[in-house]
Protein backbone atom coordinates (compact mmCIF):
# COMPACT_ATOMS: atom_id res chain seq x y z
CA UNK A 1 0.00 0.00 0.00
CA UNK A 2 1.24 3.45 -1.18
CA UNK A 3 0.81 6.28 1.38
CA UNK A 4 0.73 9.85 0.29
CA UNK A 5 1.89 12.93 2.15
CA UNK A 6 -0.85 15.49 0.94
CA UNK A 7 0.48 19.27 2.38
CA UNK A 8 -2.08 21.13 0.53
CA UNK A 9 -5.32 18.38 0.10
CA UNK A 10 -8.84 20.67 -0.22
CA UNK A 11 -11.64 20.21 -1.70
CA UNK A 12 -13.51 22.24 -4.57
CA UNK A 13 -14.72 24.86 -2.26
CA UNK A 14 -10.94 25.31 -1.06
CA UNK A 15 -11.76 24.30 2.47
CA UNK A 16 -8.93 22.16 4.11
CA UNK A 17 -10.10 18.46 4.03
CA UNK A 18 -7.78 17.66 7.11
CA UNK A 19 -9.88 19.14 9.68
CA UNK A 20 -7.38 18.29 12.49
CA UNK A 21 -4.22 19.64 10.74
CA UNK A 22 -1.88 21.06 13.11
CA UNK A 23 -3.79 19.86 16.09
CA UNK A 24 -3.08 15.75 15.92
CA UNK A 25 0.36 15.10 18.13
CA UNK A 26 2.48 11.49 18.43
CA UNK A 27 4.32 12.50 21.61
CA UNK A 28 6.16 15.21 20.53
CA UNK A 29 6.07 14.73 16.60
CA UNK A 30 3.05 16.72 14.73
CA UNK A 31 0.77 13.75 12.88
CA UNK A 32 0.72 14.85 9.20
CA UNK A 33 -1.87 14.40 6.46
CA UNK A 34 -1.64 11.49 4.31
CA UNK A 35 -3.87 9.33 2.23
CA UNK A 36 -3.15 5.81 0.89
CA UNK A 37 -3.45 4.39 -3.17
CA UNK A 38 -7.30 4.17 -2.59
CA UNK A 39 -7.61 7.43 -1.40
CA UNK A 40 -8.59 6.91 2.02
CA UNK A 41 -7.84 9.81 4.36
CA UNK A 42 -5.19 9.38 7.36
CA UNK A 43 -3.02 11.17 9.62
CA UNK A 44 0.19 9.56 9.94
CA UNK A 45 3.61 10.25 12.18
CA UNK A 46 6.28 11.85 10.23
CA UNK A 47 8.92 9.16 12.26
CA UNK A 48 8.86 6.34 9.97
CA UNK A 49 10.49 4.21 12.78
CA UNK A 50 6.63 4.95 15.11
CA UNK A 51 5.11 2.34 15.71
CA UNK A 52 1.93 3.96 15.56
CA UNK A 53 -0.56 2.50 12.22
CA UNK A 54 -1.67 5.16 10.35
CA UNK A 55 -5.00 7.02 11.39
CA UNK A 56 -8.09 6.90 9.27
CA UNK A 57 -8.79 10.10 9.42
CA UNK A 58 -12.71 10.65 8.89
CA UNK A 59 -13.04 8.32 12.37
CA UNK A 60 -10.86 10.49 14.31
CA UNK A 61 -12.40 13.54 13.21
CA UNK A 62 -15.51 12.26 14.14
CA UNK A 63 -14.85 11.27 17.28
CA UNK A 64 -13.17 14.64 17.67
CA UNK A 65 -16.15 16.54 17.01
CA UNK A 66 -18.57 14.75 19.03
CA UNK A 67 -16.43 15.58 21.87
CA UNK A 68 -16.48 19.23 21.04
CA UNK A 69 -20.26 19.07 20.62
CA UNK A 70 -20.30 17.60 24.39
CA UNK A 71 -19.00 20.37 25.66
CA UNK A 72 -20.67 23.10 23.54
CA UNK A 73 -24.05 21.74 22.43
CA UNK A 74 -25.63 24.92 21.88
CA UNK A 75 -22.28 26.53 19.67
CA UNK A 76 -22.26 23.03 17.74
CA UNK A 77 -25.68 23.69 16.65
CA UNK A 78 -24.69 26.55 14.36
CA UNK A 79 -21.16 25.64 13.08
CA UNK A 80 -21.30 23.81 9.44
CA UNK A 81 -19.09 21.43 8.45
CA UNK A 82 -16.71 23.88 6.76
CA UNK A 83 -16.79 26.06 9.83
CA UNK A 84 -15.49 22.97 11.85
CA UNK A 85 -12.24 23.39 11.82
CA UNK A 86 -11.97 27.18 12.92
CA UNK A 87 -14.33 25.85 16.18
CA UNK A 88 -11.86 23.43 16.77
CA UNK A 89 -9.01 25.28 16.31
CA UNK A 90 -10.11 28.22 18.24
CA UNK A 91 -10.18 25.94 21.61
CA UNK A 92 -7.47 23.23 20.98
CA UNK A 93 -4.46 23.53 21.38
CA UNK A 94 -3.25 19.84 20.47
CA UNK A 95 -4.38 16.76 20.56
CA UNK A 96 -2.45 13.97 21.94
CA UNK A 97 -2.70 10.85 20.22
CA UNK A 98 -2.39 7.54 22.75
CA UNK A 99 -2.14 3.70 21.44
CA UNK A 100 -5.44 3.92 20.32
CA UNK A 101 -8.07 6.34 19.39
CA UNK A 102 -9.86 5.65 22.57
CA UNK A 103 -6.91 7.27 24.54
CA UNK A 104 -6.68 10.83 23.46
CA UNK A 105 -5.70 13.88 25.43
CA UNK A 106 -7.06 16.91 24.63
CA UNK A 107 -4.97 20.44 25.15
CA UNK A 108 -7.35 23.22 25.47
CA UNK A 109 -6.64 26.70 24.44
CA UNK A 110 -7.25 28.87 28.06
Amino acid sequence: MGIMVNPARRDTTGSDLYILRGLLWCGDRLLIPASTDDDTRHYACPDTECDRPLINAEEIEQQVWQRYVQLNADAADVVSRDQRRSALVGILARITVGTSLVSLDYGWRD
